[in-house]
């Protein structure tokens, strides 16, 4: 695969190139999900179950073996409670609106997506559209089943990063390193032991880890939806899943993937840091008061995250397009084709 630099360059200049026909109406199609999405983050009704369902975790996980005194434990239970309640509540407009615009979004920019043969009489104003909607009509049900087993992949993901801390942890545990801290007071200045001084390792080494380990997952589950709408009937679920995280390990670089995603991650992190300052503050601030400011900039704001996730999917379409171009994903196509033809 080519650079993360390039993958970048290609995306933002299908993405503008195909701004008017294609990527202003996948925005559009995105900006109920992409509402959803930042309401979820800050709304009341969901703030509470949050909290109780990170309380809840932060038990498990010191029953599990985490020391209390660790920042991670913190930040992990509130993290995954936060996107768990988030990731529920719109989950119906994920499974609608944003699929359709990423079906959109990688019809438009795949070559192998183009529309069928037809004769050039039959050829008029719209029958492009009507070609493409077909298409995507005809992928989305395979999409579906991928989104579904992508959410799969990344609880099972965070279940194996889990696993990895708690043995990390236990055997530092075992080891003593871990052990009761105590601290000596001279001139009003605590000194801690090296008990405090290894579970702050420890925690730092964990978040680095579960930061790669999820943008990897990330990546693999964006390029297996990627690879579901272009392939159609002939992928979805696990299959695609299982395929993306081939190709992107055949293509021997799969950190260019995750680097390339990357930007597009930060910009959605600004864009929800945005609406939580324009948007969920000042409606908190004046008692759950809305005025017509808040309603445009919110609207304003939710187009922007939907034309970032346009955009990611444009980013995982050029991935594809990349790994698809090497020689060694010719050879996994022939390999799954021969595996097939085994179990019939």
């Amino acid at each position: 695969m080519g650079s993360a630099g390039k993958i970048i360059r290609a995306a933002l200049h299908a993405f503008f190139r195909h701004y008017h026909p294609s990527s202003s109406a996948a925005s559009l199609l995105a900006l109920p999900f992409s509402a959803a999405a930042l309401l979820a983050r800050s709304h009341p009704a969901l703030l509470g179950p949050a909290h109780l369902l990170s309380r809840r975790l932060r038990r498990v996980l010191v029953a599990a073996g985490f020391p209390p005194a660790s920042q991670l434990l913190f930040l992990l239970s509130h993290r995954l409670s936060q996107r768990a309640c988030a990731f529920l509540a719109s989950l119906p407009f994920s499974l609608t609106f944003l699929l359709l615009a990423k079906a959109c979004a990688v019809h438009h920019c795949c070559g192998s997506s183009s529309p069928p043969v037809r004769p050039q009489r039959q050829w008029r104003r719209g029958a492009p559209a009507i070609a493409i909607g077909e298409m995507v009509r005809s992928s989305f049900p395979a999409m579906a089943r991928t989104e579904l087993a992508n959410c799969l992949a990344l609880l099972l993901a965070n279940a194996a990063v889990f696993a990895a801390l708690l043995a990390a942890f236990n055997a530092a545990a075992a080891l003593g390193l871990l052990g009761p801290t105590t601290t000596a007071s001279f001139s009003s200045t605590s000194f801690s032991t090296s008990g405090d001084r290894a579970v702050l390792a420890l925690s730092a080494a964990g978040v680095i880890v579960y930061s790669v380990a999820m943008a990897n997952a990330a990546a693999a589950c964006n390029l297996a939806t990627v690879v579901a709408a272009v392939e159609g009937g002939n992928g979805g679920g696990a299959r695609a899943v299982l395929k993306a995280a081939l190709m992107l390990l055949r293509a021997g670089d799969a950190a260019t993937a995750v680097a390339a995603s990357l930007p597009v991650s930060l910009a959605a992190a600004a864009v929800e840091a945005l609406f939580q300052l324009r948007v969920a503050r000042p409606c908190a601030a004046s008692g759950g008061r809305v005025t017509a400011g808040m309603i445009v900039e919110g609207v304003l704001v939710a187009y922007i995250h939907a034309m970032i996730c346009v955009l990611d999917t444009v980013v995982s379409s050029m991935v594809y397009q990349r790994c698809k171009a090497s020689r060694s994903c010719e050879l996994l196509e022939l390999e799954l084709e021969g595996k097939e033809d085994t179990r019939v």
